[in-house]
């Protein structure tokens, strides 16, 4: 690895830290050496502290608020940039994308979605607009700024919550039995922007989708039943239920199920070789996560 111009030591700004991804981002740039400015709303939360207490330096600011962006990014080499889905999205990531040019930052890096352009091509076709995570790339690369973006897979995480695919005991997803789909744990989300500000000859100027691992939903449930130990069954969500219940979810699955992405393990392995397959992030920490929702859905 070619570290000659960024050694540790460097200050990157991470935004969303006390996030999944952001956080992830944090921890493993402070395990690798980097000083990590951490942007946060509010810098007495728990996720906060604890990143305080890791080493961070807290700054409070807001995604819809430029000026506190930009005060944060002056003197940073990097800035690490994450948004949540939510109406201002768009705009907090060009805010981001701005300040880092209006401070000189030399290395952005832009966490977007997997199969970005893929999804924003068949949206377009289809008179939907633009995804906007696909618009917030547009910008950075109009601003001609040096930056990486990564775009992670769908994350192992969702596979054991509630609020996404795993309700009352069973796996309950909206797409058909045979789309591989492509998964990653959040924690390597981080792993792979740590590598990213450590190797620019590398990873500057590149758009890339990053994985874990590649596996069907009846795969997925085979894998959760094997770890808890019974038998987890699985089901197909009706498409149209999401349309009438949220058309933006439904899009994005109609998608999925018309014209999904494929991602080349090998590389992302050899970059990375403790990288997560699903299996792997079960004996982690997935298991836990697994059999607390298993012993609640039999409460």
């Amino acid at each position: 690895m070619n570290t000659s111009t960024t050694r540790p030591g460097k200050t990157i700004l991470v935004t969303g830290a006390t996030g999944n991804q952001g956080g992830a981002t944090a921890r493993h740039l402070l395990a690798a050496g980097w000083h990590v400015r951490a942007f946060v709303r509010d810098d007495t939360a728990p996720a906060a502290v604890a990143l305080a207490a890791a080493g961070a330096e807290l700054v409070r600011g807001n995604l819809d608020d430029p000026a506190s962006i930009e005060e944060a990014a002056r003197g940073a080499y990097g800035l690490y940039s994450v948004q949540s889905a939510n109406d201002n999205e768009l705009n907090q990531g060009i805010n981001v994308a701005d300040a880092a040019q209006a401070t000189g930052v030399r290395h952005l890096v832009y966490s977007s979605v997997g199969g970005a352009e893929n999804q924003n091509r068949f949206y377009r076709e289809r008179g939907w607009g633009q995804i906007e995570k696909w618009q917030i790339e547009e910008h950075i690369r109009a601003l001609g700024i040096p930056a990486t973006i990564l775009r992670p897979a769908g994350f192992m995480e969702d596979f054991t919550s509630p609020a996404r695919f795993f309700q009352n005991g069973s796996l309950n997803v909206p797409w058909r039995d045979d789309l591989v789909m492509q998964l990653i744990a959040i924690d390597d989300t981080g792993a792979f922007a740590a590598l990213a500000f450590a190797d620019p000859d590398v990873y500057l100027g590149r758009a890339i989708d990053i994985t874990g691992d590649q596996l069907t939903a009846p795969e997925i449930a085979e894998e959760l039943s094997a770890a808890a130990g019974q038998a987890v069954p699985h089901t197909q969500t009706p498409i149209e239920l999401l349309w009438e219940h949220d058309p933006e979810v439904g899009k994005v699955f109609t998608w999925a199920n018309a014209s999904y992405y494929d991602s080349d393990l090998a590389p992302l392995r050899k970059a990375h070789p403790a990288v997560m397959d699903f299996r792997a992030w079960l004996r982690r920490s997935g298991k836990a996560r697994l059999m607390a929702e298993l012993d609640a859905a039999t409460a």
